[in-house]
């Protein structure tokens, strides 16, 4: 994480802020959709199904409609990378390759002591040390030989940031008892492990080290790939989780792939690290793994905000087949369109990719991509003697208890017509048989629970429900949103007898009138993209849902005058409120009386309103 030597000038904020296109950076992160104006996409702050996350062009805002966070570049780049405020402006200058002057990033300690920063700098140096040890030192060279055997060469070690943890259990622990990190943190790192007496030692030794790096690209944790096989030994050991990593919400190279993955449409998951690293190297650079035998709903939620399309690429041995097999009955997830990519000859991609050559493999992944349903059809068959009429049967009822399960009416027509070409059979035959299993599944299937497709339903239509203001906070949300563009609301405004209802706004407000003075901006507008710099997280996502109201080109003078009024007898239309609220409880009660009483009142409050 960059550490911030010098504050930097409002100047430089604002050439980052013109120089960037706030789609061009969130896009690294969220697949966006045109939708009307906007730009639509998931969420990356909360797991939902449908996109409430809008981002605008024009505007250079982002804001989700469902969790309310909202701001500008800088304050997606804070939230989503867990940066300070001068280092999103440096993250986001990267980015557009503006150069950063030097005096900006300086050395030091960064402003962020948090214990969270205190892990991930402990496991970026652990790295730095362990690619000292591969490929600085004599130590290092049988695992560098392994590496460079396995088509790793010396960019790709570079790239991965692969390293070798020695022979040496006490490498780590003293790397860091010199740097006076406590024993607390150390235990809680997953760099060590403990013995029977309670003591910690390194928890990695003797193993080819390939980090792995959270969606951002810092480095949470290690795989280890031992050098020297012993009996009893795992052949790879992963860190354990951390205050840092979640293994179910990581995919191995997912920081790196990102781009790839939303420039070709679609993510290849395979099976193993090496083989991820592999595949880059022939140039197939859309690749992720993850950190056990399937994907969980975190993990496809970071998938499905790049892509809808997940195709599975794992060995073509028997255990790979069968992988393959389990991964696909496991994905169902009906965000995305699965495929497999299978490697011929049983061989596993690095196999494919030393025997027949970088741009065979390219073309593999690139054009023979097959349906789920294909792939599965020809795993049942290799069950089967399709000579034997007792397994042909068997076969078909098999087959056809898939292909029920296909939505497209042209899929269940074309595998109906290979069956039955593979068995020799009619159509119709196939048809009638698979009409028969078609009413076994519906038999078997428990009855809807009325109530859970009710809430399922319930769910699906408020997903995107705008939240609902009163007649006053509308009032004073639209004021703010014409107090941008122009100069005459914000005096007005500004006079001695108005002053907003809800602090919340009177707050932006304050902050719009310094930020319009020590800018020089009396009488332009005012950009609310670069005024979001100088407001805190919650006025920044009340600024951004205002911004991205849908109103006219121009005020009208009688539009302005109704705000105000609602906002200046806002007294008399809460009393009007409490009075209702009142009435209602006298009449559930039966106090006529009291009704009668409150009746006059409510005819008085609304004689004034009128009257006013």
């Amino acid at each position: 994480m960059t550490a911030i030597a010098t504050r930097i000038p409002e100047e430089f904020i604002n050439e980052v802020s013109s120089k960037t296109n706030i789609v061009d950076v969130i896009s690294r992160y969220v697949q966006l959709k045109k939708q009307g104006k906007q730009l639509m996409g998931l969420c990356p702050f909360h797991e939902e199904r449908t996109p409430s996350f809008s981002v605008s062009e024009e505007k250079q805002f982002f804001h989700c409609f469902s969790c309310g966070r909202g701001g500008n570049v800088f304050k997606f780049i804070m939230e989503e990378e867990q940066k300070s405020f001068p280092e999103a402006v440096i993250e986001v200058a990267e980015m557009s390759n503006i150069n950063v002057p030097s005096e900006f990033q300086g050395g030091g300690q960064s402003t962020n002591n948090s214990q969270h920063h205190t892990y991930l700098t402990m496991y970026e140096d652990v790295a730095k040390l362990y690619s000292h040890v591969l490929t600085k030192t004599e130590g290092g060279t049988q695992a560098l030989k392994y590496l460079h055997n396995r088509n790793i060469d010396d960019e790709m070690i570079n790239t991965f940031d692969i390293g070798y943890a020695p022979n040496n259990s006490n490498l780590l622990l003293q790397f860091f008892k010199d740097r006076d990190i406590d024993e607390s943190t150390l235990r809680k790192s997953g760099l060590f492990a403990e013995n029977e007496n309670g003591e910690i030692f390194d928890r990695f030794r003797d193993r080819v080290m390939i980090p792995i790096k959270d969606e951002t690209g810092h480095i949470i944790a290690f795989s280890g790939r031992i050098l020297n096989k012993a009996q009893g030994i795992a052949k790879y050991m992963n860190s354990p989780e951390t205050p840092i990593f979640d293994k179910g919400k990581t995919l191995f190279n997912l920081d790196l792939a990102k781009k790839s993955i939303r420039d070709k449409k679609s993510v290849i998951l395979f099976e193993g690290f090496m083989d991820v690293m592999s595949a880059y190297r022939a140039g197939v650079t859309n690749g992720v793994a993850s950190m056990g035998t399937s994907l969980t709903d975190q993990q496809l939620y970071s998938l499905s905000r790049l892509t809808d399309q997940i195709n599975v690429c794992y060995d073509g041995d028997d255990p790979g087949v069968e992988a393959t097999y389990r991964a696909l009955t496991q994905l169902n997830d009906d965000r995305f369109e699965y495929g497999v990519i299978s490697i011929p000859d049983k061989k596993d991609p690095d196999e494919f990719i030393r025997s027949e050559g970088a741009e065979k493999f390219r073309q593999l992944t690139d054009n023979s991509v097959q349906m789920p349903i294909s792939f599965i059809l020809n795993y049942f068959k290799r069950n089967y003697n399709l000579s034997n009429d007792r397994d042909k049967m068997k076969f078909l009822d098999q087959a056809l208890q898939e292909i029920v399960k296909l939505r497209s009416p042209v899929e269940v027509d074309m595998y109906v017509g290979r069956l039955a070409d593979e068995l020799n059979l009619t159509k119709d035959i196939v048809n009638a048989q698979m009409t028969i299993v078609k009413r076994k599944q519906n038999l078997a299937k428990p009855a809807n629970n009325y109530q859970n497709v009710q809430k399922a339903k319930l769910a699906e239509s408020t997903a995107n429900v705008p939240q609902k203001f009163d007649r006053i906070e509308k009032s004073e949300r639209n004021l703010l949103y014409w107090a941008f563009d122009y100069p005459e609301i914000r005096v007005r405004l500004s006079s001695n007898d108005f002053e907003f209802v809800h602090s919340s706004y009177q707050k932006i407000f304050d902050a719009l009138i310094a930020y319009e003075h020590s800018h020089g901006l009396e009488d332009k507008e005012i950009d609310p993209a670069q005024f979001s710099n100088v407001l805190d997280s919650d006025s920044s996502n009340i600024v951004s849902d205002i911004t991205f109201k849908e109103m006219p080109s121009m005020y009208s003078d009688d539009e302005i005058n109704d705000y105000f009024y609602n906002i200046q007898n806002s007294g008399l239309e809460f009393q009007l409120s409490d009075i209702n609220r009142q009435l209602k409880k006298a009449a559930m009660v039966g106090d006529n009386k009291l009704q009668l009483e409150l009746a006059q009142k409510l005819i008085n409050v609304r004689k004034l309103l009128s009257n006013d």
